[in-house]
């Protein structure tokens, strides 16, 4: 007899949130009755190399791993403690603080910027006080593209709207310097080149000045030439 498949309210309500590539890992570290609020996968180490890595929150610590399966480390939820995140250059990092201490930070890039967002705002209402539904006592639905949680009854990210209202920044093109920076010298003559020749196209109207000041329009008013 073939048993049916489980749906996905008869799954663990505790691993619904995590990626299915990472269930396996994070079961083991968590207590009988832990429920995982949210997550946030990692794609780069310190040194800004590209590596995986996983950040989840439940309801009482902060869970990460960063390399080593054996490794995991694991933070209560304390009143001193903040999540600070940070961005630059195409690049993002999230800092467990505690009365001004740098515990610990993780990588990222942008693409997890509202996963990120979403998890301090998590974590920030664990540490206050401030209660919210269990995942299994409401209907989860996630954005395809950012991995955000949409709200019951709303059909559109409320995330990524908030991206697209904010209109991009000229700011932003300065991040480019850093891929640039190799190449200055060619950049460099580049740009002077361009300065050449926007100075080369003033020259024809000076050569044909004379022409019109002293023949054409001398001509036109009926002045022998």
């Amino acid at each position: 007899m073939t048993l049916p498949l489980p749906t996905a309210r008869e799954l663990d309500p505790r691993q619904t949130l995590v990626p299915e590539a990472w269930r396996g890992a994070i079961e083991p570290q968590l207590e009988p009755d832990e429920q995982v609020l949210c997550w946030l996968e990692l794609d780069l180490d310190q040194r800004l190399r590209f590596s995986r890595g996983l950040l989840v929150l439940t309801h009482r610590r902060l869970l990460a791993w960063t390399g080593d399966p054996a490794r995991w480390q694991a933070w209560p939820i304390a009143p001193p403690r903040a999540l600070v995140l940070h961005d630059h250059a195409g690049a993002a990092s999230l800092e467990l603080v505690e009365e001004g201490v740098r515990l610990d930070n993780w990588r990222f890039t942008l693409g997890g910027n509202p996963s990120a967002t979403r998890l301090v705002h998590r974590f920030e209402a664990l540490r206050d006080g401030r209660a919210e539904p269990a995942p299994s006592e409401r209907e989860l639905a996630s954005c395809e593209r950012c991995g955000a949680e949409i709200p019951s009854g709303s059909e559109e990210c409320p995330q990524c709207e908030a991206e697209v209202a904010v209109p991009p920044s000229t700011w932003t093109l300065l991040r480019l310097w850093r891929f640039a920076r190799p190449y200055k010298g060619q950049l460099l003559i580049g740009f002077l080149l361009t300065l050449a020749a926007t100075a080369a196209t003033l020259v024809p109207p000076y050569l044909t000045m004379p022409l019109m000041d002293k023949v054409l329009i001398p001509y036109q008013n009926g002045t022998p030439i």
